[in-house]
């Protein structure tokens, strides 16, 4: 009897159809990923900025602030390539991305090119590059081409992307917004060969208010509780105060506010976030600031205003400020950037107002040592919250300043010092941290 036909068999390959089909989706998939990553970067990372060219940066940096910064008006910005690249390589240095990321910009007549690179490790190492221009067209930047890796990135995609400046100044989140006004006082960019021009609208009250924004943007909702508890704990002080005492000494706040920043971090909470927000709230009140300012109108909404009480350190209202708002910044920001406005303060003050101060400088330096022991690791920030809980002089964490010379106008400051690069000055500020260094407070540490 034939029995094949009740035999089954199965067809060989029957399921390679199938696999191949898994693997080209697969391999569309990844195409676009592969074709992003090179092996070579476009731009190599450069090391740091020597001393010299970190000078140089505060220069042109004072160079694009207007004589009066608190008048509005039109003001003019004016880089070369080399100015350019310069400015880029110092801000990735302040947000501690220069080891992995590196970018330049190129100019030509009517075009500025620009190409970033950032280095994703492995072996053998890959990077993402992107690669593109800006163009100057009627007077306004406009995104020429773009392109990463291998891909380029068709410009109505971008254009579907990226909102448009109509679109942020209505946009719901306070910071976009705030940040497309400040685009939208850009008058003109004129892109030459030689140097790249914008002409601007200066507006203080808007700088202010975007840095305002940016400031809330990086406090979150946990730092905001803890920022109107230490706003309460002032508050509590300034009520105590009698009113025939017209100003208090600095101490009268720092000692109360770490000693509650002891109490809930000896209860379990983080010590640094503590003194991180203890700062920025001090700043605000010194400085006669709304709270809202910091915690946001929400946040600070049915909280009463504390009653303002003139603070002074060596019995100076300006030095105050000047270790409270410095000491915010460097927990905000990082101890590098505030020393750079700390520098570029004075050095704009001896070029255009009061004249260069020691005095000033040495609040800074006291504000910002403050800050970063106050947050360098747990048992650093309990250390400091220890010590200035027994604060009872503000000799114990700031030198005298009696002896300095202040007023220096920039040609004096120039003869003394040559510029905040040379020698001589670094020497100088090296004996003001180590009289620092050297108080009851920060000993050791």
């Amino acid at each position: 009897m034939y029995r094949g036909n009740l035999r089954f068999k199965p067809q060989r390959g029957a399921g390679l159809p199938r696999v191949w089909l898994w693997l080209l989706a697969a391999g569309a998939a990844a195409a676009p990923i592969l074709l992003c990553l090179q092996f070579t970067p476009l731009v190599e990372t450069r090391p740091q900025l020597s001393r010299a060219e970190a000078a140089r940066v505060e220069g042109l940096l004072l160079d694009s602030v207007p004589r009066t910064p608190g008048v509005a008006g039109p003001h003019q910005l004016r880089w070369n390539e080399e100015e350019l690249n310069l400015l880029g390589r110092h801000l990735l240095s302040l947000s501690r991305m220069s080891s992995a990321w590196a970018a330049r910009v190129k100019l030509r007549e009517g075009a500025l090119g620009f190409e970033v690179s950032r280095s994703l490790g492995g072996i053998p190492p890959l990077y993402m590059n992107l690669r593109g221009e800006i163009s100057s067209g009627g007077g306004r930047p406009e995104l020429g081409r773009l392109r990463l890796g291998y891909l380029p990135i068709p410009r109505l995609l971008f254009n579907r992307l990226a909102p448009s400046l109509s679109e942020a100044l209505a946009a719901d989140d306070p910071l976009p917004a705030e940040a497309a006004r400040l685009l939208s006082n850009v008058e003109s960019l004129q892109l030459g060969a030689d140097e790249v021009r914008i002409d601007v609208h200066w507006d203080p009250e808007l700088l202010a208010r975007a840095g305002d924004q940016a400031r809330q943007w990086l406090i979150s909702e946990t730092d905001r509780q803890r920022i109107l508890e230490y706003y309460a704990v002032i508050s509590q002080v300034a009520d105590g105060i009698p009113s025939a005492e017209r100003a208090i000494p600095l101490g009268r706040l720092l000692a109360p506010l770490f000693s509650e920043a002891r109490r809930k971090s000896l209860q379990g909470s983080d010590p640094i976030a503590e003194n991180q927000a203890l700062l920025q709230t001090l700043a605000v009140y010194v400085n006669e600031e709304n709270i809202e300012q910091l915690a946001g109108e929400e946040a600070a909404r049915g909280v009463p205003a504390a009653k303002f009480v003139e603070v002074r350190l060596h019995l100076r209202q300006d030095l105050a400020q000047h270790l409270t708002s410095i000491a915010a910044i460097t927990v905000a920001l990082g101890p590098d950037l505030a020393l750079m406005l700390s520098t570029a303060k004075e050095s704009y003050d001896a070029r255009h107002r009061s004249g260069f101060s020691f005095s000033d400088l040495t609040a800074n330096s006291a504000g910002i040592t403050l800050a970063r022991l106050a947050t360098r690791d747990r048992e650093s920030a309990l250390e400091i919250q220890q010590r200035m809980s027994e604060l009872q002089f503000d000799s114990e964490y700031m030198p005298a300043v009696g002896g300095n010379r202040d007023g220096l106008s920039q040609d004096d400051f120039n003869e003394l010092y040559r510029d905040t690069g040379s020698m001589a000055y670094r020497q100088r500020l090296a004996e003001i941290q180590l009289l620092i260094e050297s108080s009851r407070v920060f000993a050791g540490l």
